[in-house]
């Protein structure tokens, strides 16, 4: 049987930035056909790490080889001369483009017949490419109108055509956070056709899911503050070891801090009643004590992403009325129900929830910008003053105040996300997955902020990523099935009920 050999290597690599050393000598290796899976907290050095491997960032000391030569990097477009590429979590493609334009954007030239470009050899080729990744949409839909899974696989698609392109034998494929907004059946084909690849390029999957990590991965690596911690073959991986050598400590049983679980006041402080959006969902009514957290729990379509976005004002409902401490608030208004004290965490933090290119006191003071000015003007001392306050109690790991949002760690953002909130003194929070794409440190993070949340009288609705989640931290549980409120459960802390019981309603 012929030896399997190190396509990528990479040695005591070191990169630092003002204020911080992302990765501390590092070293990292990709076997001939193989899923290496890549795991740590945020701010372990993956993405840094990453940027490195297809040429966004040079190390600043340590030794790149690719198929046992040495390499520098220069940009993506070298990396994938090299058949190094990678899907981003957010995705690179051109919306208004169709599947096929997307498939060999820059590289038409290759087409030209006569000079002209033949249209039919780029079919010819892109249905080819495409039946690797088993996509048969018609080639020629904007990518704009495909599903997220069809867009990872053309993404995935296009970098295996791009190696076939340069004549590089087993590219290193990276796929970050794949499965993120993928359903249950669509990450089980993402990784049937991972898989078969596998035969052909060798991949590196990072991700926050650890069971899928362990479940798909040839082997695992842990980065932590920047430094390699440990490797071993996934087959031998243990969840609970896993999560321990990545935040350094052991979690506590009460994962989602049930012990802090709080009954909440009798005072109400939401109510919706009759609420409706045609062809979307039937009538809704339910209310909220100061303090509660309740749980929208339904498949993708229920109706409870509908019903969230007309209670923080992004969707117009037909009927009914929504009344925030008994006052009736607009309808179809985002800037009226934030006047009024409504929140929302966005399930896309990088585009809904925070400006990037500010810093994150910025972020942070967004919406406090009239409380902090004096003699009509805003006041630097009290802008750094309360962007402080808010960095401690939300503990956002940042350099510093004036750091840049775009690069913090993923966690972090969304603990800005937070703070920003909390700043403005809310009354009521809309969390839509709250914890999506952040390690689980940051969720250990996340889950203390929303419990002091409820316990200081704030109200929540939260959408969360697994049922286990939604019933370790709600109080009370609204289960949804095709536009229908099907039931309303307890969650106390002396009786939260199984997913069993729960997937039973929504299925």
């Amino acid at each position: 049987m012929k030896a399997k050999k190190p396509v990528l290597e990479l040695r005591r690599v070191t990169k630092s930035y003002p204020g911080a050393l992302a990765l501390d000598a590092v070293n990292f290796t990709v076997w001939e056909s193989e899923i290496v899976g890549l795991i740590g907290e945020n701010g372990a050095g993956k993405s840094t790490l990453m940027k490195i491997l297809i040429g966004l960032i040079q190390p600043d000391a340590g030794q790149y080889e690719l198929r046992g030569n040495p390499v520098t990097l220069r940009d993506p477009a070298n990396a994938a001369r090299h058949g190094v590429g990678m899907v981003f979590q957010e995705g690179s493609l051109v919306p208004n483009l169709s599947i096929m334009e997307n498939l060999f954007l820059s590289h038409e030239i290759g087409f030209r017949r006569f000079g002209f470009l033949s249209r039919r050899a780029m079919r010819e080729t892109a249905t080819s490419v495409l039946s690797l990744v088993k996509v048969t949409s018609d080639l020629d839909t904007p990518i704009a109108d495909t599903t997220p899974a069809v867009r990872q696989m053309v993404e995935i698609a296009r970098l295996m055509w791009l190696s076939r392109l340069y004549r590089q034998e087993n590219p290193v494929l990276i796929l970050d956070e794949p499965t993120t907004v993928l359903t249950e059946g669509e990450r089980k084909t993402l990784f049937t056709i991972l898989t078969e690849i596998k035969r052909q390029a060798s991949i590196i999957l990072i991700s926050h899911r650890l069971q899928e990590i362990v479940g798909n991965s040839d082997r695992i690596v842990i980065l932590k503050d920047g430094r390699n911690v440990t490797e071993f073959e996934a087959e031998h991986a243990n969840i609970a070891e896993i999560e321990n050598r990545m935040v350094g400590h052991t979690f506590a049983a009460e994962r989602y801090r049930e012990n802090e679980q709080i009954e909440p006041m009798n005072e109400i402080a939401l109510e919706v009643r009759n609420l409706s959006k045609r062809g979307v969902f039937e009538p809704i009514t339910f209310s909220l004590r100061k303090g509660e957290i309740v749980s929208l729990v339904g498949l993708v379509g229920s109706g409870k992403e509908a019903v969230c976005g007309c209670i923080t004002g992004l969707e117009k409902p037909d009927s009914g009325t929504i009344s925030l401490h008994r006052k009736k608030l607009a309808l179809g208004s985002p800037s009226e129900t934030v006047r009024a004290g409504i929140g929302h965490i966005p399930i896309d933090r990088r585009s809904e929830g925070l400006a990037l290119g500010m810093t994150v006191a910025d972020n942070v003071n967004l919406l406090v910008l009239d409380k902090l000015k004096a003699a009509g003007l805003i006041n630097p001392p009290l802008e750094k003053k309360n962007a402080l306050r808010m960095i401690e109690e939300c503990r956002i790991k940042t350099p510093s105040f004036s750091a840049i949002c775009a690069n913090l760690s993923g966690g972090n953002q969304q603990k800005t996300v937070i703070a920003k909130w909390l700043s403005s003194k809310i009354q009521l929070l809309v969390l839509d997955h709250p914890t999506r794409g952040v390690d689980v440190g940051a969720k250990e993070e996340i889950y203390r902020l929303i419990r002091n949340l409820a316990r200081d009288g704030i109200s929540m609705i939260i959408m969360c990523d697994t049922l286990e989640e939604d019933i370790g931290l709600c109080n009370r549980m609204l289960v949804m099935k095709d536009g229908r409120l099907v039931s309303e459960m307890s969650c106390s802390l002396a009786r939260k009920p199984n997913p069993s019981d729960i997937i039973a309603l929504i299925v």
